[in-house]
C-alpha cells in the first residue's frame, strides 16, 4: 500500500524495548557584563572554556570568538542527558562568571557590535569568510543538534525521508531566537531565517535510497561553493564520519529540561521513521519550505503544517499529532511522561522565544540577557 510521507503507520507498542543511542550538541554565547555586547575572550579565557569536561563530553570553540560549543557523550536515556547538560551548564556558568561574563542559551544575539564579528581562527572558517563575507559579518546564531545512531546508510535515508515533513514542527517547538539588533525580529526563530541564507538549507530533499543520496551529494560537491559535506546545511542530514542521523532544526534552548524534551522527541521520531515502510508519495519541497518559514515566523503561536493530515492546523493539534505518531517509540513509560510534560510546558508556558519576549517587554535587552543567563542553570 502506498504511504504518503509523514502518515502514521499504526506500529505496535514498543515501550520497554532497546532504543538507539543519541548525543546532543549545544552552542552558547558569551556576553561581556561591562559592555552588554558579545564577549571577546582572550587566549587564556578560551583555554579555560575548552578545558571544561563537566558532563562527560567535549567543549570547543565555534564560528565566532564569543561562542562555545559542547557535545555530550553517547547517551541512552533522558536522565543521563539531563545530568550531562546540567553539569556542563553549571561549569560553563561558573567559568564565565570568573571572567565577568554571562553564558546564555539563546539562538540569536539580541545586541551585537557595529563592526564585523570576530571569527575564530580556523582554516575552514577562513574559507567560508572568503566565500560569503556578508554572512560572516553577523553570523550570531546558536543551534542545538541531535545525533541518533543508525544501523546503516540505507536505513538512515529511509529515516530522513520519513522525518522530513515533521522538521518544521521541531523548529516551532525549539524556537528561541526572537530578538535581533536590539529589537523584536517578528520571528519566533530568527535563527532559522538567518541560517537559511547558506547553501543547501531547509528540509532536505526526498531520496530514493543511499545510492541516490550519495550520487546527489557528490554532484553538489563538484560545485565551487560546497567544500565538503559539512556545507550541506539541511535541517537533517547524514554525517560523513559518524553512524548517525543528525537533526538540526531547533535553536539552542534556555533550559536543559527543554533540550532533553526535544532530544527525546527527536530520537523517537527517528526511530519511527526507521521503522516505517518507505515513503512513496513525498510531500513537495515547496510545501515544506512554506511550512518551515511559517514555523520560524510564529513558533507555537499560529498554525503548523501537519504531515499526517496534509493541512495547516492549530499548533497544539499538530504537536500532539507528532506525539501520537512517535509515542510507541519512547524507551519506556518514564520517557514518554517526561516528553509529554515537556510538550505541555511548551504549550502552556511558551517556547524560549515567548519567554525571551516576556523578559524583553518588561526589562529590555539587558533584562532578557539576565533572564537567559539565570535560565542556563535553572
Amino acid at each position: 500500500m502506498a504511504r504518503q510521507e509523514g502518515t502514521p503507520h499504526d506500529p505496535p507498542r514498543h515501550i520497554g524495548r532497546e532504543v538507539s543511542a543519541f548525543g546532543i550538541e549545544e552552542e552558547f554565547f558569551l556576553y561581556d557584563r561591562r559592555t552588554g555586547l558579545p564577549a571577546a575572550p582572550s587566549h587564556d579565557h578560551v583555554s579555560a572554556f575548552t578545558e571544561i569536561t563537566a558532563g562527560g563530553g567535549c567543549t570547543s570553540t565555534e564560528w565566532l570568538a564569543c561562542q562555545i560549543e559542547t557535545s555530550t557523550p553517547v547517551l541512552h536515556d533522558g536522565t543521563a542527558a539531563l545530568e550531562s547538560l546540567r553539569s556542563f551548564r553549571s561549569a560553563l556558568t561558573a567559568t564565565a562568571d570568573g571572567f565577568d561574563m554571562d553564558a546564555v542559551g539563546i539562538g540569536t544575539a539580541p545586541r551585537i557590535p557595529r563592526e564585523r564579528a570576530t571569527v575564530t581562527a580556523n582554516e575552514r572558517y577562513d574559507r567560508f569568510v572568503a566565500l560569503a563575507p556578508g554572512f560572516a559579518a553577523d553570523q550570531y546564531i546558536n543551534g542545538m543538534h541531535v545525533h541518533v545512531s543508525i544501523p546503516d546508510r540505507d536505513t538512515g535515508v529511509r529515516a530522513l525521508n520519513g522525518l522530513r515533513p515533521w522538521l518544521p514542527v521541531l523548529t516551532a517547538l525549539g524556537a528561541n531566537s526572537p530578538l535581533w539588533r536590539g529589537q523584536d525580529s517578528g520571528f519566533a526563530s530568527w535563527r532559522a531565517i538567518h541560517y537559511s541564507r547558506w547553501m543547501a538549507s531547509g528540509p532536505p530533499p526526498h531520496f530514493e535510497d543511499a545510492r541516490d543520496y550519495e550520487a546527489r551529494v557528490s554532484a553538489l560537491l563538484e560545485s565551487d561553493v560546497v567544500f565538503d559535506r559539512g556545507c550541506l546545511n539541511w535541517l537533517a542530514r547524514l554525517p560523513e564520519h559518524l553512524p548517525t542521523l543528525e537533526v538540526r532544526a531547533s535553536d539552542v534552548q534556555l533550559q536543559a529540561d527543554d533540550t532533553v524534551t526535544l532530544a527525546l522527541l527527536t530520537r523517537a521520531l527517528v526511530e519511527a521513521a526507521m521503522d516505517a515502510p518507505p515513503v512513496t508519495h513525498p510531500i513537495p519541497a515547496e510545501r515544506l519550505d512554506i511550512a518551515q518559514w511559517q514555523a520560524a515566523r510564529y513558533g507555537l503561536d499560529g498554525r503548523l503544517f501537519d504531515p499526517a493530515r496534509c493541512a495547516s492546523l492549530p499548533a497544539a493539534d499538530v504537536v500532539w499529532s507528532l506525539f501520537t505518531y512517535v509515542r510507541p517509540y519512547f524507551a519506556d513509560a518514564d520517557e514518554e511522561s517526561l516528553v509529554r510534560a515537556g510538550l505541555d510546558r511548551f504549550l502552556s508556558h511558551g517556547t524560549g522565544a515567548a519567554r525571551q519576549r516576556a523578559a524583553f517587554s518588561s526589562e529590555g535587552i539587558d533584562g532578557a540577557l539576565r533572564s537567559a543567563a539565570a535560565a542556563l542553570t535553572s
